[in-house]
């Protein structure tokens, strides 16, 4: 464990890419919203709705230095872990007959539209989570 003042700046860093992260999803989602409501037909194949999991940070104070906390509290996942997109390339690292390959794909479609809308300041990288 970190000391508490070192511990509570990574979670409070951790919450704060946290909130960037949802935003550019929701915002993907949004995008992708609108292009399938102007067009002329809706798409053959269904779009994936993904999530982030949902995480808060709980604080306790005491008038005692010593019994000060901090903690992150994080909503359980699924036993089945995967890593759809490592943060080293944009490419899926599951191969094309692998289980979550479709989904891995897609992922990289979101960076591609959260680097394209951004003009090249944000997407979120290193896609990684349970199914």
């Amino acid at each position: 464990r970190y000391a508490l003042a070192d511990e509570l700046q990574k979670l409070l860093n951790e919450s704060n890419v946290l909130y960037w992260a949802k935003s550019l999803l929701n915002f993907t989602y949004k995008y992708i919203d609108h292009c399938i409501d102007a067009a002329s037909s809706h798409p053959s194949f269904q779009i994936p709705r993904v999530c982030f999991v949902d995480a808060g940070i709980a604080l306790a104070f005491s008038h005692h230095l010593s019994n000060t906390q901090g903690m992150s509290n994080q909503a359980p996942t699924a036993d089945t872990f995967t890593k759809f997109i490592h943060n080293k390339d944009c490419e899926p690292s599951l191969d094309d007959d692998e289980y979550g390959y479709d989904l891995a794909v897609f992922l990289a479609f979101t960076q591609h539209i959260q680097y394209a809308k951004t003009d090249g300041l944000a997407f979120v990288s290193d896609y990684q989570g349970s199914t």
